[in-house]
């Protein structure tokens, strides 16, 4: 993970020391501006990268919630700090990611940084193995992410690739037991697809390799999973 550049906004001084050794304690986390008044943070953002704002509440002639109300849709992670509690339900319109009081402690400063750092975390997704497919007398080994769609034919399936189709022996429910249920979904009782490989949707069919493929009306609930992914 890149290590995230943080800004403290805060009219008191003392503040400013309590947040920098706080993050000093995260590797993950770097002070890259000092801020003590809201007008002053707003030039600094125009000006600077910054992933996460350290903002507190109530300063002078601007206060931190005026100053959110400024920002794009684009702002960085906001973390807001006061010794105010009443603000808190105001504050979660301004998709803030946590609200802190003062004093500050470092496991309650922990807490909220965890909630950015598990957002900026890449998922981790296991890899996929190698199928060793039985076609005919022989057996075929294939890359799962090489499969567009699976077609039934009774006690045999047609496997799709890109180029080429394989004639294997096995039932549809055997295939959909072996194929990553992250990257397939079973569309019709004859058919299963990739996920990543759809060309285009309508209501009752999606189109793969140019075939429109039946989506049939028990599976429609996979389809409207498989469109969210």
């Amino acid at each position: 993970m890149q290590t995230l550049r943080c800004l403290i906004v805060d009219d008191e001084p003392g503040a400013h020391y309590v947040l920098e050794a706080h993050i000093e304690k995260v590797q993950a986390l770097q002070v890259v501006g000092h801020c003590y008044n809201a007008m002053e943070a707003a030039n600094f953002l125009h000006r600077e990268k910054v992933d996460v704002v350290f903002l507190d509440i109530n300063m002078p002639e601007l206060s931190g919630l005026d100053l959110l109300k400024t920002l794009n849709n684009n702002h960085p992670k906001i973390i807001l700090t006061t010794a105010y509690s009443e603000f808190a339900l105001e504050s979660y319109e301004y998709d803030v990611v946590d609200y802190i009081l003062k004093p500050i402690s470092f496991p309650r400063f922990l807490k909220a940084v965890n909630k950015i750092l598990q957002q900026e975390a890449p998922v981790s997704t296991p890899p996929v193995e190698p199928l060793v497919l039985k076609t005919g007398s022989t057996q075929t080994t294939v890359d799962p992410m090489d499969i567009y769609y699976v077609q039934s034919m009774g006690n045999y399936v047609k496997v799709y690739l890109e180029n080429k189709c394989l004639i294997v022996n096995a039932t549809t429910a055997e295939m959909e037991k072996l194929l990553p249920d992250c990257h397939f979904v079973r569309i019709h009782k004859s058919y299963i697809i990739a996920a990543d490989k759809v060309e285009e949707w309508g209501p009752r069919h999606v189109v793969v390799l140019d075939e429109s493929l039946p989506v049939g009306q028990t599976f429609k609930i996979n389809l409207n999973k498989l469109k969210e992914r």
